[in-house]
């Protein structure tokens, strides 16, 4: 058996307001920023047999075809029209 003190449970109208001054302070920055880039499709550049994606991947990591085996960077398998359409989002950090 343990025992937990919880200082919500008892009232204190002090902490009150040193919670409202801090919440006052509070500035809320995103981690990171997208942007959309365009709707473009994934293909093989070897084969052309559209590629589907599990996952967001980077813009330099390398991916392969399921098909032909061959493997490359992203941006090499980025076509202009083609199906599956995929969105391309830039992240800035």
């Amino acid at each position: 058996m343990a025992l937990y003190f919880d200082p919500a449970a008892k009232p204190d109208p002090e902490r009150e307001d040193r919670l409202r001054a801090a919440a006052a302070r509070v500035e809320l920055r995103p981690a990171e920023r997208a942007t959309w880039l365009g709707i473009r499709s994934l293909a093989c550049p070897e084969c052309g047999v559209p590629i589907r994606l599990s996952a967001p991947v980077g813009w330099h990591e390398p991916i392969s075809c399921a098909f032909c085996e061959a493997e490359a960077p992203t941006r090499e398998f980025i076509r202009d029209q083609g199906w599956p359409a995929v969105d391309l989002i830039a992240r800035v950090r």
